[in-house]
């Protein structure tokens, strides 16, 4: 990610590349490399922030700059100026203050139309706000180039955030180790955890759900182009009629209709987008 990332910024500042950026009055700044099947689209700030949206070879990244430095993910509230709100994962994208969205198809959907985009967090506690251009075209550009529709009817959806595919009365015991005698053996000492945050995988390969009676009904693929991959395809058969859990003192009302996007397909890392606060 770190190369990607300095790529995508040395383009948008014009070193080392012979096609000129695009930049309109209104639209968000525009360039590519057809070469390296690269397109960008970003839009710069005079405190130093940028939002540099990526299609590198089919694969979509959305990168916020120049934002508080903090030790891991971050999960803030996000609001655009039709009042709009969603909760948005951002994970660290390997330069100090850049994040990288985990849902990037989402993301770029929800920066469509301009205006105020604000971002909150509360642990840490920080707030950000940047003014959108008002048109959209170029980002479109770069959205389409990597397969992404530049409208989807669950964007509208509030997300299932209060449940879990992990039962949380679910702790079964571990059974003790005996010796060749029966009698107990010292436990062995559990691995810690390796440091820092899962590793996400495309966000290509997600698959959306909705939260019906507390199971996940009517899975898709998130993005059309990727819909026949074997590992979405897999996704969804495991995914369709699973059962998930009330959590935080909710109810499976609180949950009812409302769409759980699964990023990727590795299905360890659900809850830890599902449940990050």
């Amino acid at each position: 990610m770190k190369t990607e990332l300095c790529l995508g910024l040395a383009m948008m500042a014009g070193l080392g590349f012979a096609s000129a950026a695009v930049a309109q009055d209104d639209d968000w700044e525009f360039q590519e490399d057809p070469a390296r099947q690269l397109s960008i689209a970003a839009a710069r700030y005079d405190a130093g922030q940028m939002i540099v949206v990526q299609c590198r070879q089919g694969g979509l990244t959305v990168v916020l700059t120049g934002m508080p430095v903090t030790p891991g993910p971050i999960q803030v509230q996000a609001t655009r100026a039709d009042g709009r709100a969603v909760s948005q994962a951002w994970l660290p994208a390997g330069a100090p203050g850049a994040y990288r969205s985990a849902s990037s198809g989402a993301t770029v959907r929800f920066m469509r139309g301009g205006g105020l985009y604000a971002l909150r967090t509360e642990s840490p506690a920080f707030r950000a706000s940047f003014d959108l251009p008002t048109q959209s075209a170029n980002l479109d550009r770069v959205l389409t180039a990597c397969g992404w529709a530049t409208e989807d009817d669950r964007d509208l959806l509030p997300e299932a955030t209060q449940v879990s595919m992990v039962d949380p009365d679910d702790t079964p015991a571990r059974p003790r180790a005996r010796s060749a005698r029966g009698a107990p053996r010292a436990p062995t000492p559990r691995p810690e955890a390796p440091a820092g945050p899962p590793q996400l995988p495309p966000a290509e390969y997600g698959v959306s759900c909705i939260v019906r009676d507390l199971h996940l009904r009517d899975c898709r693929a998130v993005h059309p182009a990727s819909a026949r991959e074997r590992i979405v395809r897999d996704g969804i058969r495991y995914l369709e009629g699973k059962e998930v859990y009330a959590v935080n003192g909710s109810t499976a009302a609180d949950s009812e209709g409302k769409v759980m996007n699964v990023i990727g397909g590795r299905i360890t890392i659900i809850d830890y987008i599902t449940t990050a606060h």
